[in-house]
């Protein structure tokens, strides 16, 4: 039998619905969405962003060769001469290159041109040769400030360490030539003649069969100069001039140095603490491919860079 349903009730049914309907599940929030990397696009790249940007590393280079970026022309000159010199990529990077870095950033923030130097020169060589190339990159940065006055004393203490490494006489003969193109403010002839000097330098070394001594000295002229870059940037920060700081084959390169060093000069120079701090700086060096440097990156590699000098200078000597 058919059971008609009054057309009210069934109004009144259909109206009656949601009130006992099943409650609807609530939509998911939407995931947070992830940071966002800042990026080079490629005009910022053709505009001078370094080409190792991203990936950095130099995957041929081999354990002891020197990064590409601190290769002089000698280094890749393989004629007979040099190979008599020992001359390769393997010998201690040249200092100029190292200062190179340099080149395009801010001034130097005044309280990082000058530091305060030892009194007392150390009897360790390996200490010797780390403030060697301390003061070798004292003299580039006054010169590259304006501090002209300032070149006499350092070129005096080059000189007076020079004598304590048994390489005095190597020193003097460069000493006129540093003071003559400091007062000149001529910045280029200033690097080229360091240069020379630590070329002299590092051949009576390799005489004198201590070529640790060598490679010491560069690692020491590195720490000061990323120490005062880093300050540079963070003056006036501009993510492509900071990209030339970004290099961890260096970093990666003074730890396979430091791993070969005599044993008794490893013990004396921290070389352990020295090597993990160098290992910290290259993970922070590294750049994800296209990914631009920021202040806070840059802050994080110069508090590790500050740490580095004061294991290899001594506190209250770093700047």
């Amino acid at each position: 039998m058919k059971v008609r349903i009054p057309i009210y009730l069934i109004t009144a049914a259909a109206a009656c619905a949601p009130l006992f309907a099943a409650p609807k599940k609530a939509a998911p929030a939407p995931a947070p969405a992830a940071p966002a990397v800042e990026e080079l696009d490629e005009e910022e790249v053709s505009e001078g962003i370094p080409d190792y940007i991203g990936p950095q590393r130099d995957e041929d280079r081999k354990a002891g060769e020197v990064p590409a970026m601190f290769r002089d022309d000698a280094m890749l000159d393989e004629s007979h001469s040099n190979q008599e010199l020992g001359i390769n990529v393997y010998t201690a990077p040249s200092i100029s290159k190292i200062f190179d870095q340099m080149d395009n950033l801010p001034p130097v923030p005044e309280e990082y041109v000058l530091r305060d130097r030892e009194e007392t020169l150390s009897t360790n060589p390996g200490k010797l040769a780390l403030s060697m190339g301390y003061l070798l990159a004292d003299g580039f940065i006054a010169v590259r400030s304006g501090h002209m006055n300032d070149i006499k004393p350092i070129a005096l203490d080059l000189t007076r360490y020079g004598n304590a490494m048994g390489v005095g006489e190597k020193m003097n003969a460069h000493s006129a030539s540093l003071l003559e193109h400091a007062e000149k403010g001529q910045l280029e002839e200033f690097k080229r003649i360091l240069a020379s000097t630590q070329s002299d330098v590092n051949a009576e070394l390799a005489a004198l069969r201590d070529p640790d001594l060598s490679h010491l000295i560069a690692l020491g002229g590195w720490i000061r100069a990323l120490d005062a870059a880093c300050a540079a940037i963070e003056a006036k920060f501009e993510a492509k001039q900071a990209a030339i700081v970004f290099y961890p084959d260096a970093p990666a390169y003074f730890n396979e140095i430091l791993e070969g060093v005599n044993p008794r000069t490893a013990e004396k120079l921290h070389v352990a603490d020295m090597r993990a701090l160098l290992v910290e700086m290259a993970g922070q060096m590294t750049l994800e491919k296209g990914q631009a440097p920021t202040m806070e990156k840059v802050q994080a590699l110069h508090k590790t860079a500050a740490a580095l000098s004061t294991l290899a200078i001594g506190q209250g000597h770093e700047h």
